[in-house]
């Protein structure tokens, strides 16, 4: 007979299987009653029809019928730390990584190794947030936006979630309609664009909104696939590549330091996710191996890609078939001038290759999709009674009407918004690794208050310092739409030097730390 647990885990089960490893089976055993716990206070309510038609549907059909409960250890599986690798893996060996690849030498006037050399070591760095944050998903059981409760509060960790939330819907757009491009180029524009963006955009919703199961078994194949693809594109293009030489002096170090704040920026924001992808696994795993697995994934996609990024950006430098190649379709114009020349069947098997490489974008968008859902849960536990499949369909739909809408404009207008509206990530993974390492070493986390806001923190520390930390971090970004002011005050106009990670990291930690201190002395939570 089925196991129950307490509270929300009553009336979830597993079932046993006796061919192989357990399968995570999350689903609800009463298809009636639904349970909802807000602060000591338990509310019951007889499920509205559709609420049982829905999960019903979902229990049959094979999807995640669970959202941001926690998962306890009657449901946990052999699943291995590997997954972690393959799906970061995959979510980043794809074209919108090349793209910013390309922003070395494109954006920021680096040459080839001062190029090589910040994608090395800024990589590396950015890595390890979201390395860290995956380790928390086997330990506690528990998606990654439900962690700023126990730093932020009841209250200000549903804005963090609602901040998320908008970063996952507005990726998702840049990344389908980034997709599009490359399959709207493949047809000769015979591909209407709205077409392309709904092709890999529906796909992406399929497979995401149905769950972790099915994100994890499409992640653990994507990236083999496309980086065959890569190692071709590396090939046929060598022979055009340019060893740029790198700058020097004070412009230099600016576009340097630049550059780098935005590698680190995209590699982390991974982290607001990543635990998500591993909460199924047992409690035993060791947190070392969890965080090799989920580093190797993110750094070696995102750095080989992007160096072969950069080194297609490089082709441009005086070459006129290159540039113009660049000037009318980007770096998917590269990506299929490299083809050039060998003769009708070569460009042919050059467009398969960049027909395939343009569903790349599908491994990001699905998990984009995936942890919407848990997003929109973590904001209300009024939302908990829906399932999360229903606000990741729901998501998805938002997001491609949006995408198909703006196809032709949106994408550079969005990826402007999201590289602004990212600043706050900094200030948000410090206040959060700072609480974990020095108040609940050894994952002490109490499992039972993740929603029970009488135990949880105030968050009289963490708010207030991760607003004056992201303002901090505004004033010293350097983005398209605004350059702050001691960004400017430290680099050349008009662009200046970016230094915003490492001046809201400094502060945040000068802040946080006595403030919480004071705060769980005064309050004792």
């Amino acid at each position: 007979m089925a196991e129950r647990m307490h509270d929300t885990e009553k009336g979830f089960h597993r079932k046993p299987s006796s061919d192989g490893p357990e399968k995570p089976d999350y689903t609800l055993h009463d298809t009636t009653i639904y349970d909802t716990t807000i602060g000591n206070v338990k509310n019951t309510g007889k499920a509205t029809s559709w609420g049982v038609k829905v999960r019903q549907w979902i229990r049959t059909s094979g999807a995640e019928e669970g959202g941001i409960e926690r998962v306890p250890s009657e449901l946990r599986t052999n699943q291995s730390p590997r997954d972690l690798f393959s799906l970061f893996m995959s979510a980043n060996v794809g074209t919108a990584t090349l793209a910013f690849g390309a922003l070395g030498p494109g954006l920021f006037a680096l040459g080839w190794w001062d190029s090589f050399l910040c994608l090395l070591f800024f990589n590396i760095i950015g890595s390890i947030p979201p390395a860290l944050m995956a380790t928390m998903g086997p330990k506690l059981g528990l998606r990654t936006m439900v962690l700023p409760r126990y730093s932020f509060g009841w209250y200000p960790a549903k804005i963090i979630a609602f901040l998320n939330l908008t970063n996952q819907i507005g990726w998702a757009m840049v990344n389908a309609i980034a997709g599009a491009e490359i399959l709207y180029d493949v047809g000769n524009t015979k591909l209407p664009m709205s077409v392309a963006v709904l092709i890999i955009g529906l796909v992406a919703i399929v497979v995401g909104m149905f769950g972790y199961k099915q994100v994890h078994q499409w992640e653990r194949y994507s990236w083999m696939v496309m980086l065959v693809c890569f190692c071709i594109i590396a090939g046929f293009g060598a022979k055009h590549f340019q060893n740029v030489p790198m700058g020097s002096g004070a412009t230099e170090i600016s576009d340097v330091l630049s550059f780098g704040t935005t590698i680190i920026g995209f590699q982390i924001s991974w982290a607001p996710i990543a635990a998500d992808y591993g909460v199924y696994m047992r409690e035993d795993r060791k947190p070392f191996q969890v965080f090799i697995w989920t580093f190797s994934g993110l750094f070696v996609s995102q750095f080989f890609i992007e160096i072969l990024g950069a080194a297609l950006m490089t082709t441009v430098t005086n070459n006129d078939v290159f540039t113009a190649a660049y000037e009318s379709a980007g770096i998917g114009g590269l990506t299929g001038q490299i083809f050039h020349g060998y003769g009708p069947g070569v460009v042919g098997f050059g467009k398969f290759i960049q027909a395939i490489l343009s569903f790349s974008v599908v491994a990001v968008v699905i998990a984009n999709i995936y942890s919407l859902g848990l997003n929109v849960q973590a904001i209300s536990n009024h939302l908990l009674v829906i399932p999360r499949l229903v606000w990741s369909l729901t998501g998805g739909v938002i997001f491609l009407i949006a995408a198909v809408a703006g196809r032709n404009h949106l994408s550079a207008v969005m990826e402007n918004f999201l590289n602004v509206i990212a600043y706050w990530l900094t200030p948000f993974l410090t206040i959060m690794f700072l609480e974990h390492i020095l108040w609940r070493r050894g994952y002490a986390y109490d499992l039972s208050a993740w929603q029970d806001k009488q135990k949880l923190p105030l968050g009289l520390a963490a708010f207030p310092v991760f607003l004056v930390s992201t303002v901090l971090a505004i004033l010293c970004m350097s983005q398209t739409w605004w350059v702050g002011p001691i960004a400017l005050k430290v680099g050349n106009a008009p662009y200046g030097t970016d230094i915003s990670w490492e001046l809201a990291l400094g502060a945040t930690i000068i802040m946080y730390v006595p403030l919480r201190w004071l705060e769980r002395k005064h309050f004792g939570r």
